[in-house]
């Protein structure tokens, strides 16, 4: 087989969600109904929090230059975040993994691509700058996380069983990681198919050999990329399958 490894981003490639706004708006609840009827003060401050974040989700549909994501984490860390039990946390990301919309939101058709290719014996995994954590539960409740060799994802800062936020190291240098990520494996990234659907995934379809957009990328960055780094832009399931058979 022509190439080595298939490596995919998560929100909006392997998931409808471009954000993890649906996952932090699960923990929050779940802060929330933790908090009755002990933190009167912990509930008056997520109900403000959510009413600051209607604001930055309006500022990003006013201003395409706001960078949302940033915002978006900074505010539910600092807010609601930390200071929180571990416990709380990782109990509110079992609910939201299991959750119907969640696993209905999953875009079956990449992975079973991924299924077909990882038995046999092609190296799989994830790169995103989402929660690691969330994205291994919501795989394993799919049952699709075993067809994964890796999840270079960020994660959620710690210390003495509280939690300090969500870290967002990968957001915005995700090429830098890849690369990292390409020698440690020993991975020659002439054999590599990168799938992504965003701007953040450029640098990466720069990198390797086999650039392919995801389905859910929207249709001018499938233009876009199909022209500027010749990314494959498939039609559907058969089409993608085919594709990676033919490299």
């Amino acid at each position: 087989m022509p190439f080595d490894a298939i490596i995919c981003d998560w929100n909006g490639t392997l998931i409808l969600y471009r954000d993890e706004r649906p996952l932090l708006e699960t923990v929050a609840v779940q802060i929330f109904k933790s908090s009755v009827p002990f933190h009167p003060f912990r509930m008056l401050r997520i109900l403000q929090t959510r009413k600051k974040l209607e604001t930055l989700y309006s500022e990003a549909r006013l201003d395409a230059d706001f960078d949302f994501v940033r915002a978006m984490f900074s505010v539910y860390n600092e807010k609601i975040i930390k200071g929180t039990s571990v416990s709380v946390i990782r109990h509110s990301i079992e609910n939201y993994a299991s959750h119907s919309g969640t696993q209905r939101a999953l875009d079956f058709r990449i992975l079973r691509t991924i299924q077909t290719f990882h038995q046999e014996g092609t190296v799989s995994g994830v790169l995103s700058a989402g929660y690691g954590y969330g994205i291994e539960r919501v795989l394993t409740v799919a049952g699709f996380y075993r067809y994964f060799d890796f999840c270079k994802a960020d994660y959620l800062k710690e210390a003495n069983g509280r939690a300090v936020g969500f870290s967002l190291d990968i957001y915005k240098r995700k090429h830098e990681v890849l690369a990292e990520l390409l020698n440690e494996r020993k991975l020659d990234a002439s054999r590599v198919v990168y799938i992504g659907d965003s701007e953040d995934d450029e640098g990466c379809f720069q990198i390797v050999g086999h650039p392919v957009l995801a389905f859910l990328a929207p249709d001018w960055l499938k233009g876009k990329y199909a022209r500027e780094y010749s990314a494959f832009v498939p039609h559907d399931e058969e089409d993608l399958v085919n594709h990676l058979r033919c490299i």
